[in-house]
């Protein structure tokens, strides 16, 4: 199958999904990081999304990742040629949260961008029930279907320390970052305990505190997944995460829940967590599989033939 692809593959889980996507089927990539990284851009990206329109019309299906004003050229032209549309939700398009000031459902000009896209989409993708549900009551028409996110699984097998210790948390910087991720709350519970936050560190890193650490903290406003928590799993790390997003529903019964910004009960939580058994965490992730994935974007494809 022909697949004309545009995301912004600065963000590794797109390049995830892209690399999928290549497997068996003959796709054209855009790289919106390199055309539509802010507004000012926008006369030019206009003029460089109409000079795709030859690939646009040889491709079967038009795939997009995150419903913001960018996608509207692609879906423009994949309706004009009659091809079938996928976009990404990547969360915050169909978020509002006015009182930390997140969301593009917040902005009247692109909240109506995101609305649009997600009517005039074939079908639209997000990583958990709990953002279909979003979804569908910010944009009722909207096709929704769930596939998640998906991390290497032999980190689930792997042998790890015998003495695992400590408590993490990690994130990447961006606007809002340590609100969204609720690093003050984790800063507050951990304070005087073996505890790290890792910013913006190579994933290597990342994976090495993941295997030596006891407790992973994700302590978000919301979250549309988890990629770092399901890793964090898979390296045997018992998880306590907010009450907020999908986070709940990747956990399960394996770790703890807590309110959004509830320290005294965070605080009780992560010293219940360091009794806990981090091998029933390890299972879970492995359901998240790359296998898995694969198949549910394949059905998908099969579907919009």
């Amino acid at each position: 199958m022909k697949i004309y692809f545009a995301g912004y593959l600065k963000s590794p889980f797109i390049k995830q999904n892209l690399s999928l996507l290549q497997e068996g089927n003959d796709v054209s990539v855009f790289d919106l990081s390199e055309h539509a990284s802010s507004f000012s851009q926008v006369p030019a990206y206009i003029m460089d999304t109409f000079g795709e329109r030859s690939r646009v019309k040889a491709s079967d299906v038009v795939w997009l990742w995150f419903a913001d004003y960018p996608a509207i050229p692609f879906v423009i032209m994949a309706k004009v040629f009659r091809k079938p549309i996928v976009v990404n939700v990547g969360g915050w398009e169909v978020y509002a949260a006015p009182d930390i000031g997140y969301g593009n459902q917040l902005s009247i000009v692109r909240g109506a961008a995101t609305r649009w896209t997600l009517r005039n989409a074939t079908v639209a993708i997000c990583m958990s029930e709990v953002y279909k549900r979003i979804i569908e009551k910010v944009e009722p028409p909207a096709d929704v279907r769930v596939i998640s996110g998906w991390i290497d699984t032999d980190l689930c097998s792997e042998p790890l320390p015998q003495n695992k210790h400590g408590v993490v948390t990690a994130y990447c910087s961006y606007n809002l970052a340590e609100t969204i991720k609720g690093i003050p709350t984790f800063m507050e519970a951990t304070r005087g305990m073996d505890a790290t936050v890792l910013k913006d560190v190579p994933h290597k890193t990342l994976m090495e505190a993941f295997q030596h650490a006891k407790v992973y903290c994700q302590l978000s406003y919301t979250e549309s997944f988890g990629i770092s928590l399901v890793e964090a799993m898979a390296c045997g790390c018992v998880p306590v995460v907010s009450d907020r997003g999908a986070l709940p529903e990747v956990v399960g019964d394996t770790g703890s829940i807590v309110p959004y910004g509830d320290v005294p009960r965070t605080l009780a939580a992560v010293k219940m967590a360091f009794g806990m058994n981090g091998e029933l965490a390890r299972k879970r992730a492995a359901v998240y599989s790359r296998e898995m994935v694969k198949e549910r974007i394949d059905d998908l494809l099969k579907e919009l033939k």
